[in-house]
């Protein structure tokens, strides 16, 4: 198994944290492929393999993600199973990364705080909302097959290969990259969805994460069991909470780990509690 994540040099620390997170979980059978853009690190750690690789004219950092899993089942021709985390992302002690392997022709990714996440903005003194529908409507997709995932981590196969190479070409459309607002509001995530309902997908991994930045959330949700609970710490101008715990003994990640001082605090927290 391989697992992968990527960074520039600015956000290098959130790697490094996400890395050791996750070190006493990777077995000898098992790899870290770092990708670092237009930049070389000095990191080291155990199975540790360090690729440079250049800046794209990409948009938005998200959308490497699409084509990095291209790239790194044609790198390891001999891997069969793969696993993708953003770096912002901290490790559970309850990951066990080999319990997600899975051989359906899709990855399984997660349901996050909104069943239907959008975006909006006030035009005129009207609120416009923008979300998948267009797309979907670009492609021809009918409906929703299974709720809307997260793409912050994702587990994936060999037979997941045309999966990536269309979701690469959505990434890369310039037509719809120019128009991204109304495209991708999530970014990569809106043609992460898209590609899973066109290919009728049914599975997940259910709600495997939290999205916060916090130690006293996941204090919480590591000494107790929780349940369909919202925090009231992380809440958006329309008043929605995105802090949302579905069932702590489920948590295998925590997202959203921007600023290094606290990321720290709640890494030392994780690895010595």
């Amino acid at each position: 198994m391989i697992l992968f994540l990527y960074t520039n040099k600015n956000y290098e620390h959130q790697a490094i944290s996400c890395i050791r997170s996750m070190e006493s979980k990777i077995t000898d059978d098992m790899k870290i492929v770092y990708f670092t853009i237009g930049f070389v690190s000095t990191f080291e750690t155990k199975n540790l393999i360090k690729i440079p690789i250049p800046e794209s004219d990409y948009p938005s950092f998200n959308y490497y993600k699409a084509e990095l899993s291209l790239k790194i089942m044609d790198m390891f021709p001999e891997e069969e199973h793969f696993v993708f985390t953003d770096s912002d992302v901290l490790f559970s002690r309850r990951i066990d990364f080999k319990k997600l392997l899975h051989n359906y022709p899709y990855p399984l990714a997660s349901f996050g705080p909104h069943e239907q996440p959008y975006i909006w903005e006030v035009v005129n003194g009207d609120t416009v909302v923008y979300n998948e529908e267009l797309l979907m409507e670009y492609f021809n997709v009918k409906t929703r097959t299974v709720q809307y995932q997260w793409s912050c981590f994702y587990v994936f196969n060999r037979n997941c290969y045309e999966f990536f190479e269309e979701y690469t070409s959505m990434c890369k459309n310039k037509y719809l990259l120019k128009k991204r607002k109304y495209y991708f509001p999530f970014h990569d995530e809106t043609p992460f969805n898209v590609c899973l309902w066109k290919r009728n997908a049914t599975q997940s991994l259910g709600y495997v994460f939290v999205n916060t930045h916090l130690l006293k959330t996941v204090q919480l949700v590591e000494e107790n069991g929780i349940v369909q609970t919202r925090c009231g710490t992380n809440i958006d101008l329309q008043g929605a909470d995105w802090e949302y715990i579905h069932n702590s003994d489920n948590v295998m990640f925590y997202h959203g780990f921007k600023e290094q001082n606290q990321t720290e605090v709640v890494l030392d927290f994780l690895l010595n509690r």
